[in-house]
């Protein structure tokens, strides 16, 4: 089977790939689109993208790109989320730092207290600051990466497990074109776009699942990329599109708003 991921190698996606398949093949992709596109084109039967961080929160390219394309999600993949400082000299000799921005956002405090005077220059993923390091060679210049990455790239770790917080964990989704059978232990996932806006809308839309004690995991929602104001809400669920209390709310769902069912897949959670 062939995977498309987030490269270049020794990013956290590529992480996720050998932790949902150790033996699949891997594209390495420049962008989550670029993933996206992959599977819609036939070049990788599955893509594995970010959706949502403990931490940092949700991907909001990820959620837009699901309604952009039309693919499934199959499963979900939660990676715990492990940073390390690297590179070739000691902590005392570095002075410039390679970061991707939510890798920043996940070691802040870290990087205040430990190196506060070094210079960041972001990147465009983990895999590219490991990449940087190992090409420059210079005792001045770390970065903060995936165990993988540092492996890879044959860095030396300065200091292991540098995260701020040590409940980090990335939820990632397994996307297709076609989702999973039911297992007895599902999650679904929802786009809803109202399409008008009124008073009780969103009591409406939630009091649907409160009716048939549906317990929803996630609610979120983005701009429609029309007028200000206009909103999309994805919602996750537990259980699957074929049991008979979710299909009766999305039919009943359906009936007044414009609905997209982006899968049914095994949950972790």
């Amino acid at each position: 089977m062939k995977i498309a991921a987030l490269g270049p190698e020794g990013t956290f996606s590529h992480e996720a790939v050998i932790a949902y398949d150790k033996k699949a093949s891997i594209l390495f992709s420049d962008t989550i689109r670029d993933v996206f596109e992959a599977v819609s084109k036939g070049k990788a039967g599955l893509g594995i993208v970010p959706i949502e961080n403990s931490i940092a929160g949700t991907v909001g390219n990820t959620l837009d790109l699901l309604m952009d394309f039309k693919l499934k999600i199959r499963a979900e993949e939660l990676l715990p989320i492990r940073h390390n400082l690297a590179g070739y000299g000691k902590i005392d000799d570095i002075k410039v730092l390679y970061l991707h921005p939510q890798t920043y956002e996940q070691c802040e405090l870290f990087i205040k207290r430990t190196l506060p005077k070094a210079e960041i220059i972001h990147t465009s993923s983990n895999g590219k600051s490991a990449e940087m390091i190992a090409r420059e060679k210079d005792k001045a210049k770390a970065s903060i990466i995936p165990k993988i990455a540092a492996d890879i790239y044959r860095l030396k770790i300065l200091k292991r497990d540098v995260q701020d917080s040590r409940f980090n964990i990335t939820r990632f989704l397994v996307i297709s074109k076609e989702d999973a059978k039911k297992t007895g232990y599902d999650r679904t996932s929802i786009a809803i776009y109202p399409q008008t806006d009124r008073p009780g809308l969103l009591y409406e839309m939630l009091g649907e699942f409160a009716k048939r004690k549906i317990n929803l995991t996630k609610i979120e929602s983005r701009p429609s990329k029309g007028k200000l104001g206009d909103y999309i809400f994805y919602i996750d669920f537990q259980g699957h599109r074929v049991d008979k209390n979710v299909a009766e709310v999305l039919r009943k769902l359906e009936n007044s708003f414009f609905l997209s069912v982006l899968g049914s897949y095994p949950r972790k959670y």
